[in-house]
Parts: C-alpha cells; structure tokens; sequence
C-alpha cells in the first residue's frame, strides 16, 4: 500500500505536498525516509538548528495537524505528523517497543498545540 501524501498549507500561505509515511492510528504517521523528511523540512519551511551529537527536535504546526521532526543524525530523521482526532487512549496502549516515552511526550505536546486551532 502506498503512503499517503497530504495536501496542506506550508506556513507561507500555499499548499503543499506532506509525505506522511507509515500509518501507526488514525492520525498519527510516522515518516522514516530521509529523502522525503528532507522534502517536507524544505516544503514546510522547517528549520531548526542540528547540533552535532545531539538529538534536534522540532514541533511546527501546519493547519490542523502537527509535525514533529526528529534529527538524530544526517542519516536518521524521523517525522510524525499528529492529527486532531488522534484517540490517545489507543496512543497511550502504544508500548515502549513501539514507540519510546520520550517520543510519546514530544506527541502528546503536539496534540495539545493543534488542540487550541
């Protein structure tokens, strides 16, 4: 099955083109392609500053969803894009095998960000 592409505005007014990845609940995607993280960083006008040997992360939010982008290193970015009709009651039965607490916290703090829109 192909990933889903989703169409939304690109903080300059326009619209563009999300390259959401994997599936984990209903709105809630995980991308783990570099190349397509790359696209979504320059489609979105997500910057942020990545310190070597830390981990960068950075929440933005983009009309109702959220996306948090996770660099680890130039070969391992991560990128979740968070809906608001996410049921974090199914997100919170997520184990730490499938998705660590510290991940688990950066997405309950984008859920809450797109709850106030």
């Amino acid at each position: 099955m192909e990933n889903p592409t989703l169409k939304l505005n690109n903080g300059n007014g326009e619209i563009a083109e999300y390259q959401s990845g994997q599936k984990i609940l209903d709105d809630l995607y995980l991308n783990m392609d570099k190349t397509e993280i790359d696209e979504n960083l320059q489609n979105f006008n997500i910057v942020f500053e990545v310190i070597p040997n830390q981990v960068a992360i950075n929440t933005t939010q983009r009309d109702k969803v959220a996306i948090v982008s996770i660099v680890v290193s130039e070969d391992r970015k991560y990128q979740y894009l968070v809906g608001p009709k996410l049921d974090l009651e199914q997100f919170e039965k997520l184990d730490q095998s499938q998705m660590p607490e510290m991940i688990k916290g950066q997405i309950r703090e984008a859920f809450q960000l797109i709850q106030s829109k």
